[in-house]
């Protein structure tokens, strides 16, 4: 982690996306496993339910905000490309995990 002096002389750190895309991920991870225990608690979803709507919830939080956080800074930059398909790999990542987690629930009813 690289840290600078901003212009009003106070210590900033440049962290990576990927820094923010972790502790988004495990803020995500610590509500929704907070409010899903609490659920399962009362009776209304099982184990399994509140573990991965948790883990989905992550997974979908921190690309979601690895994403923006990597486009803000190409648009700092004014590499406005990088920005578009920054925004559009983080949109693609977190349908395909909620595609993923569908289907697999999906083949659970079932059986498979």
């Amino acid at each position: 982690m690289e840290t600078s002096t901003n212009i009003f002389g106070r210590l900033e750190v440049n962290s990576k996306p990927s820094d923010y895309a972790i502790s988004s991920a495990i803020g995500a991870g610590i509500l929704t496993g907070s409010l899903k225990y609490q659920d399962y608690k009362e009776g209304k979803i099982t184990k399994q339910q509140a573990i991965s709507h948790s883990v989905k919830v992550s997974a979908q939080t921190a690309m979601a905000t690895g994403a923006s956080i990597a486009s803000v800074q190409y648009l700092a930059n004014k590499n406005y490309l990088g920005a578009f398909f920054t925004l559009a790999v983080g949109v693609g990542s977190v349908i395909a995990v909620e595609k993923i987690c569908k289907k697999t629930i999906k083949e659970e009813k079932n059986g498979n």
